[in-house]
């Protein structure tokens, strides 16, 4: 039903923002402070966007629909509205704030693409770091070194992988906000490039490349073969925690499949799993020189004096911290420099999540999703790790579906 002038006089403030709709896609916005602005909405090229067209009582009824019409011929034409909205003087940034836009593209956009698990993971990173800092500003006033700064911040403080996951939200909702005609198409490009151009990259990330060099370099470069040197390399290549690592059975391996297979009990349930570990090759040479030595054991790294038992996971933790000593490295810290690593090689935030389970608490079944991605990922890890020790490292050149 089409809104009368009266509809318009009478709208008032309610506690949540709400909408008055008139006709053809054009809406009245009443937010909780009272201000009222009228909007287009409309769909170009398979994509729904938003323009601003004015703030009533400013802009009429019957004006805001003539300004409606006239965008509408725009797209009979073929043009974007939204491509007018600088050169018309009615046509007017949105004053949305960044929480508003991020809230948007949750509900319209991401929820449609990924699984209610990650929403959930995005949701509160995006709520705990970006619209805690900057949630209350107005989108289009944000500026790249805003949000960089955050970024520098988690990874000075050793969340290396929350601040790049923070500046790939920040920004898809930047994109969110030019396709929906909140922010113009000059101030999310410039944002766009300067987070992710030459020369940008945030300061964190540089000291992640040195200390992904000295550890290459402290536990790829030993020759020993101790078994504390065996297990420390497989706990770096497998990301898995040195708990894990030292409770590793030889009737859990597989060589010829290049999988190691964990067998666990769920505590509550009481039903057997198992947990799938895909090996990189040069996993496989290590055990395979090891099985000799530790085959006739039950555990790959038996303890030093009682071979019937296995390495402390203390001694792995320890051996870390020495081979890194003038710039540590614990094992959720390697956890967290090799999401970075792969986050750069191309791998997506969800198949890096399903080998890291445990830095973020997920459930072991987790860890069986994106069998194939993560096995190709791993011996992505490995080769990068090889090229960090001989100076050769370089990007995928294609990005992981």
């Amino acid at each position: 039903m089409a809104l009368t002038t009266a509809d318009v006089r009478n709208a008032t403030a309610l506690s949540k923002n709400y909408r008055l709709q008139d006709e053809k896609g054009l809406f009245l916005l009443v937010e909780t402070d009272g201000t009222c602005t009228w909007k287009f909405a409309y769909r170009y090229n398979d994509r729904d966007k938003i323009i601003t067209l004015g703030p009533s009582p400013d802009v009429t009824l019957q004006s805001a629909r003539q300004l409606r019409d006239e965008a509408r011929e725009l797209i009979a034409d073929g043009i974007d509205p939204l491509s007018r909205c600088e050169k018309r003087e009615i046509f007017r940034p949105s004053l949305a704030t960044f929480e508003t836009v991020a809230n948007d593209w949750l509900e319209r956009v991401y929820r449609l693409e990924v699984s209610e698990a990650q929403f959930r993971r995005t949701k509160r990173q995006l709520e705990n770091y970006l619209i805690a800092s900057v949630g209350k500003r107005v989108v289009s006033e944000i500026t790249p070194e805003d949000l960089k700064s955050l970024a520098n911040a988690l990874g000075a403080e050793g969340h290396v992988e929350k601040g790049k996951r923070v500046l790939g939200i920040a920004k898809r909702v930047y994109q969110h906000a030019r396709d929906t005609g909140v922010a113009g198409y000059q101030q999310t490009a410039a944002l766009h490039k300067r987070l992710t151009g030459s020369g940008t990259e945030p300061e964190f990330l540089i000291s992640t490349r040195e200390k992904l060099t000295q550890l290459a370099g402290g536990v790829l470069g030993q020759w020993s073969r101790s078994t504390s040197s065996a297990a420390l390399k497989m706990t770096v290549w497998l990301l898995a925690k040195p708990s894990e690592i030292v409770n590793a059975r030889w009737s859990d391996m597989d060589l010829d499949a290049g999988e190691w297979r964990i067998r666990r009990r769920h505590p509550d349930t009481g039903e057997d799993r198992t947990i799938t570990v895909p090996l990189p090759h040069q996993a496989v040479e290590l055990l395979r020189e090891m099985e000799p030595l530790t085959g006739r054991h039950e555990y790959v790294f038996p303890g030093s004096r009682d071979r019937k038992s296995h390495l402390g996971a203390s001694t792995i933790s320890g051996a870390l911290r020495k081979v890194t000593r003038s710039n540590p490295v614990t094992p959720d810290t390697l956890r967290s420099l090799a999401a970075s690593a792969l986050g750069e090689l191309g791998y997506q935030a969800e198949q890096i999540q399903a080998q890291l389970l445990d830095l973020n608490g997920d459930t072991p079944p987790d860890r069986e999703t994106y069998p194939e991605k993560r096995r190709e990922m791993l011996q992505a890890w490995a080769d990068y790790l090889d090229g960090s020790l001989l100076g050769r490292v370089s990007r995928r050149q294609e990005t992981a579906d």
